[in-house]
């Protein structure tokens, strides 16, 4: 699936449909980087707002929107369920060429406080994880991979960088029972790195 092309995701599902007969949750986890962002990471005067921020913007608020939407269709025909959207604490605290990637998780994260609102009715709890740098190949993608490792470790209240299975565990929490009465809510996941 190419995730800049929205209309993507009714195929999407009606193939899953072929296959389940449920959907009880629906995880917006869509990063691109490479050519397709050119523009849209950097300091804010390199910005391109036609080119890779606009792609940047489709692929993590579009592909949220349009992925939750489909999942909430065949969620309120089961009762509800749960939607959890990625984020990042770059939308929290400044981090250097990252401008373009940031304000676009903190639109997600206004858009799934909308969601939740829109969709409680439904039995649908929507939620983020915003997490701290995470050792992925996106960040190792970054030209200062090694510097931000070592500073991640450096401001972590945990000394550590964090791993996927840190976003995952928290993620898996919001789909639970146990958080039935979590939604609209952001869990900031990061170590303790945004307030050291």
């Amino acid at each position: 699936m190419n995730i800049l092309e929205l209309d993507e995701f009714k195929p999407l599902f009606q193939a899953i449909d072929e296959d389940f007969d449920r959907v009880d949750f629906f995880v917006s986890n869509a990063m691109i980087y490479g050519r397709p962002v050119v523009g849209g990471y950097g300091k804010f005067m390199k910005l391109r707002p036609t080119k890779g921020l606009q792609n940047i913007f489709t692929a993590t608020v579009g592909a949220f929107v349009r992925g939750s939407q489909e999942a909430a269709v065949r969620m309120e025909k089961v009762g509800g369920g749960a939607i959890v959207t990625l984020s990042s604490t770059g939308n929290l605290i400044y981090i250097e060429n990252y401008a373009g990637h940031g304000t676009n998780k903190a639109a997600v994260e206004a858009m799934s406080r909308y969601a939740a609102v829109e969709l409680g009715d439904m039995g649908i709890r929507v939620n983020a994880v915003s997490g701290g740098p995470i050792d992925t190949d996106a960040l190792k993608a970054f030209t200062n991979y090694e510097e931000v490792k070592a500073e991640t470790i450096k401001r972590s209240a945990v000394n550590r960088m964090g791993s996927p299975e840190d976003l995952a565990g928290s993620v898996y929490f919001l789909c639970t029972p146990e958080a039935s009465w979590i939604t609209g809510q952001t869990l900031v996941v990061d170590g303790g790195t945004t307030f050291r």
